[in-house]
């Protein structure tokens, strides 16, 4: 997608000036983004438009040694998103809603595979993202519930991964208390006997993770948010680049904890 960060927000009929920052975004594009600047080689699939987003999203990648397998969509406009300095957001799915199976490469073969609830949970998408589950040849499936309004078609979602796959739910609060109806640990606790590993996103109060009967937590110096977009990706892509290098789930979450920080002050990975 491309995400557009307003620094302030209009009232009704005001046309007003203000910093205004255009970038390539979207949760998967943030989550490879952030793999690669972890030492990953990484790889985005997705669906775009033949529009001059589409070319913005391209070279992003490029510069920041993201490799792209992109469709692209004659008649839908590349996904973009517009966030306010009021904390609202608009979004467009535009390409992003016609992701198809036939996008997604035959064989995943990988040490990691992400995969949005934003394409895996909503329609026009979601026989795409499965594929990409089926189709993966690796260890780590992380999958991201992406809103609380989407957490509620995970919680009816069977999960089938292929075999000898450790699976990774990405969840915040307010995703892990729709999801478990129990507050933060409780609520790890409870959705880590239904994946592997799972991790709580607390926002500046870090991250919980759960494994088994582990608990793990994890946190980062406190900064000034300067973005609306791109923490809790940068925490998924970190993390799973971790664990697919053979590091243990807490160092793994004390790297992620940080990535998540420097994404969210918008510092440079």
């Amino acid at each position: 997608m491309v995400d557009v960060v307003c620094s302030a927000a209009p009232v009704p009929s005001e046309r007003l000036h203000a910093d205004v920052t255009v970038r390539a975004g979207g949760t998967a594009l943030n989550a490879a983004i952030a793999a690669a600047a972890a030492g990953a080689t990484a790889t985005l699939v997705g669906r775009v438009g033949t529009d001059a987003a589409a070319d913005l999203v391209s070279s992003e990648l490029e510069a920041r040694g993201v490799a792209a397998t992109l469709a692209r969509d004659a008649s839908l406009a590349t996904g973009a998103a517009v966030a306010f300095a009021t904390g609202g957001v608009v979004a467009m799915r535009g390409a992003n809603a016609r992701l198809s199976v036939d996008d997604v490469p035959v064989t995943l073969d990988a040490d990691a595979l992400f995969v949005s609830g934003f394409a895996l949970f909503q329609d026009g998408s979601a026989a795409a993202a499965q594929a990409a589950i089926d189709r993966f040849r690796g260890r780590w499936l992380g999958i991201d519930v992406a809103s609380p309004r989407l957490a509620a078609v995970a919680r009816e979602a069977h999960f089938a991964p292929p075999a000898g796959v450790t699976t990774v739910l990405f969840a915040t609060a307010d995703e892990a208390r729709e999801l478990a109806d129990a507050e933060p640990e409780q609520a790890a606790r409870t959705l880590a006997q239904r994946f592997t590993v799972a991790c709580v996103k607390l926002g500046a109060e870090g991250a919980i993770a759960a494994s088994g009967d582990a608990v793990v937590r994890a946190r980062s110096d406190l900064v000034e948010a300067a973005s609306p977009f791109g923490a809790g990706d940068a925490f998924a892509g970190t993390l799973l680049a971790a664990l697919a290098g053979g590091i243990s789930l807490e160092p793994a979450l004390e790297q992620a904890c940080a990535a998540g920080a420097r994404a969210a002050a918008d510092e440079p990975s």
